[in-house]
């Protein structure tokens, strides 16, 4: 018993080390080819934060947009066509998350599913012997199985609107950092001081976003991420990016927990610092 449980384990500690090794080969395999001109100007015109990125930052969001449209698949729902400009404004926003981090963040990401416009999905909740059956119109989500479903149309009001409080790319890639750890509560893995950082940083920040909701005022930040953490996190995300001198004016605590965590200054690449 105990000779077979060794030979199983040799077996896969064997075949994670071909796994790991021959996926980092393949990948600065593909990372040898030239990023395609036609390709970067696509960046230009649909990712608004690219034109001001450093030189340096632009190459990383470059590979990594490579890398993503190399190994995960892209299905277009209800007749809707995938082309070059769906993929690479999906990838160039959704590797903004991870352009300064490492690209095996996204490892778990198999699959993008795109619809031509928000879509239908019929949910069953089953409380004992009631069940109950409704009909949701979504814009996007994410799943633990590595799968992401995205609406075109909302996809497209992040590129011609890079100021507002609404992208669902960023929103839905968001949900797939906070599955990292195994479950989506709004803190993506961390570890020390960060941790300890983060969670008494954003618990703050939500319970005074349902506060002030609560006592019917408006607050600046998207209400919806006051439904749940892995919520809040996926909204502040979307901020970050997008309304980042709001953020940090207030909020200046939770812009530095986002900060370090994406580690990236998205307030300094608005004004387009080089940093």
């Amino acid at each position: 018993m105990l000779i077979y449980t060794l030979c199983a384990m040799s077996v896969i500690a064997a075949s994670v080390f071909y796994l790991f090794f021959y996926r980092n080969w393949r990948r600065e395999r593909q990372l040898q080819t030239p990023f395609p001109e036609n390709w970067r100007a696509t960046l230009e015109s649909q990712v608004p934060l690219f034109p001001g990125l450093p030189a340096k930052l632009k190459r990383q969001l470059e590979q990594h947009v490579q890398l993503f449209l190399a190994e995960k698949s892209f299905y277009g729902c209800d007749g809707f066509e995938v082309d070059d400009t769906v993929r690479l404004t999906i990838a160039g926003h959704a590797c903004l998350l991870i352009m300064n981090r490492s690209y095996s963040d996204f490892d778990d990401i198999r699959s993008i599913l795109v619809y031509p416009d928000a879509y239908r999905v019929r949910d069953i909740e089953h409380d004992g012997l009631v069940v109950s059956e409704s009909n949701e119109i979504r814009a996007g989500e994410a799943s633990s199985y590595g799968q992401v479903v995205l609406a075109w149309t909302q996809c497209e009001e992040g590129a011609v609107n890079p100021a507002g409080r609404h992208n669902v790319i960023l929103h839905e890639f968001a949900h797939q950092l906070d599955y990292l750890d195994g479950t989506a509560d709004g803190a993506p893995p961390l570890s020390g001081e960060q941790a300890r950082h983060w969670q008494e940083t954003m618990t703050q920040a939500y319970e005074h976003l349902r506060q002030s909701l609560q006592h019917h005022q408006k607050p600046w930040l998207d209400p919806y991420g006051a439904t749940e953490p892995a919520e809040f996190f996926a909204v502040l995300t979307e901020a970050f990016y997008q309304q980042p001198e709001h953020l940090k004016a207030e909020q200046p605590e939770v812009y530095e927990a986002l900060q370090r965590f994406y580690r990236l200054d998205t307030e300094a690449i608005s004004h387009g610092e080089r940093r």
